[in-house]
């Protein structure tokens, strides 16, 4: 019998500790005695969600959840899982409820719940906690007092590197401890992944989401989707700010070199009052006209949107302070903005029931494939409540319903060995690994304004860097073994979005083509799928199933917009 340094059993294992594994988790206890939820962070830190406003999409009762998917469809150009979203905007209001009894309170005026319509769109509105800069930290504390009650175990610093299978089914995983560099096997009757897909360490606020869940679902042979879409945000040059969402609504207004509203020229109608990615575009655009640096001007704020949008709390409070501090207030003067990249929009594949056609494995949240790279404030917090609260529902019953779990103790011996090889060796230096993925992605032809030569060059240095550097990466410590794990990721997801952009000859969504600025209506929507073959990556076309959906895609939001064409 193999010995390993931590040796765990439990009906359910969830991996990621955010706020979709802790809905998962809540929903999965109704249905099995163990729940064991692992996260890379400090137990019950909360995930990014612990950072955000705590602000949430949700179909209301007066709406029917049909006119919203008629919106979704139309605003993600056509690529929209219709089946899905329905299910998640039927789902949302009662985990709205649930976060309000247990003392998470949307704000109210004289009684009445108060909301911000997203991106131009009539139903799709987010409602949101005041005071606000504290809902994410409340939304985390509420949560974990209820993982409590329930007796979840939970586990902090633990980095899981395979996902291990026994007969082709998912029958638990292995890792390390990331401080004492302890190994770590888990056996489980059935597993949800609920780790974000991959970032690029753009922000200290999205440090720590680098791939390593994309990397556990494809190693396990399960397929992404969505990878060419990346969540190109729009920043302060100096700092960090959370809102913009809520404050172009209120009268905020990007602005170029000449004190332009500039988003007029190529969007009249919606202006910088779209998603983000439209407005990264335009500054793009801008730059390369010459009319930059970019401005936020939030000098035209109502009073009401002041009132809403000051922080009182957390880690905007903060920044608010030392701002003023350094004789910048945010709210009376123009502040410069830039582009960033952030994190993948891409996931996992799964149906309405959170199952990845892998058996025994499930996905929830942002690990998950939903969003073609638009968003809107308060989606995710809608998606990770609803999608964990799906996967957690059944990947329960199919534990209840599991009597043994068989697990191949050698295979996850060679597994671990495999993945913790590095450890105390020298060599190449994870960040060395993680800088190469942000170079290779940085250029506005790879990451705003595709093109097929961006795109070729940063795939052809991404394979070699791929094939001679990284497997000569070490780790002098469980730290870097760490960084490293999260290194492979970003290199796995990379490689997966200069793929899936250069596959996808047109623009649609968060996707723009210089070279192919128009849809492709030859095809019509169509997923890219990406799977580990003999060879390496794998992409194919999945079409849109409008056969069997009630949507038939008419309208199309892209088309609100007229960038330049070369």
């Amino acid at each position: 019998m193999t010995k390993y340094d931590c040796t765990l059993q439990t009906d359910v294992l969830i991996i990621g500790g955010g706020f979709s594994g802790t809905w998962a988790a809540i929903k999965a206890r109704e249905h099995v005695q163990n729940v064991l939820m692992v996260d890379k962070g400090p137990r019950d830190w909360g995930g990014l969600g612990s950072m955000s406003g705590g602000d949430m999409i949700v179909k209301q009762p007066e709406f029917e959840a049909s006119d919203l998917v008629d919106e979704l469809t139309y605003y993600y150009d056509g690529l929209c899982e219709q089946d899905v979203l329905q299910e998640i905007l039927e789902l949302s209001y009662d985990r709205f409820m649930d976060l309000e009894k247990m003392g998470h309170r949307f704000y109210r005026e004289n009684g009445e719940l108060q909301s911000i319509p997203q991106r131009g769109l009539e139903k799709m509105r987010y409602y949101f906690y005041h005071p606000y800069g504290k809902g994410g930290s409340h939304t985390t504390e509420v949560l974990n007092k209820r993982l409590q009650e329930l007796d979840v175990k939970r586990m902090g610093r633990v980095e899981i590197t395979r996902l291990i299978k026994e007969d082709g089914r998912v029958a638990g995983a292995v890792g390390f401890h990331g401080q004492s560099g302890a190994s770590v096997i888990i056996r489980a009757k059935a597993v949800i992944l609920a780790a974000h897909s991959g970032g690029w360490k753009g922000s200290y606020l999205l440090n720590t989401c680098a791939g390593e869940g994309s990397l556990l679902a494809y190693e396990a042979g399960a397929t992404l989707r969505n990878m060419e879409f990346i969540e190109n945000w729009n920043v302060p040059k100096l700092f960090a700010w959370e809102g913009q969402t809520g404050l172009l609504p209120h009268g905020a207004r990007f602005l170029n070199g000449k004190g332009e509203d500039f988003m007029r020229r190529y969007s009249p109608k919606l202006g910088a009052k779209a998603d983000p990615h439209y407005n990264v575009r335009g500054m793009a655009f801008e730059i390369m006209a010459g009319r930059g640096p970019i401005w936020f001007d939030t000098s035209t704020l109502s009073e009401k949107g002041i009132r809403d949008m000051t922080p009182t709390g957390g880690w905007m409070k903060l920044n608010d302070t030392k701002l003023k501090a350094l004789g910048i207030d945010f709210f009376h003067q123009t502040t410069e903005w830039m582009s960033q990249v952030l994190t993948c929009f891409g996931g996992v594949k799964a149906d309405k029931n959170g199952y990845t056609g892998v058996p025994g494995l499930y996905v929830a949240g942002r690990a998950r494939s939903v969003t073609p790279g638009v968003y809107m404030g308060g989606w995710d917090s809608c998606l990770t409540a609803t999608t964990g609260w799906i996967a957690g529902q059944n990947a329960g019953l199919c534990a209840a319903e599991r009597k043994d779990s068989p697990f191949p103790d050698a295979l996850a011996a060679e597994a671990l060995r495999e993945d913790i090889a590095p450890l105390g060796k020298k060599g190449v230096s994870p960040k060395d690994i993680v800088r190469q993925m942000q170079r290779l992605m940085a250029p506005v032809d790879v990451c705003i304004l595709k093109s097929r030569e961006g795109l070729t060059r940063s795939l052809a240095r991404l394979e070699s860097f791929r094939d001679d550097v990284v497997p000569l990466a070490g780790a002098e410590d469980p730290h870097y073994l760490v960084k490293l794990t999260e290194a492979r990721g970003m290199t796995l997801i990379t490689e997966a979005f200069l793929r899936a952009s250069l596959m996808r000859k047109e623009s649609r969504a968060g996707h723009f083509r210089v070279d192919y600025p128009k849809r492709d209506e030859t095809r019509g929507p169509a997923w890219i799928n990406i799977r580990k073959g003999a060879r390496g990556m794998e992409t194919s076309f999945d079409a849109v199933p409008l056969e069997r959906y009630p949507v038939k895609p008419y309208r199309y939001y892209m088309d609100n917009f007229d960038f330049p064409v070369k």
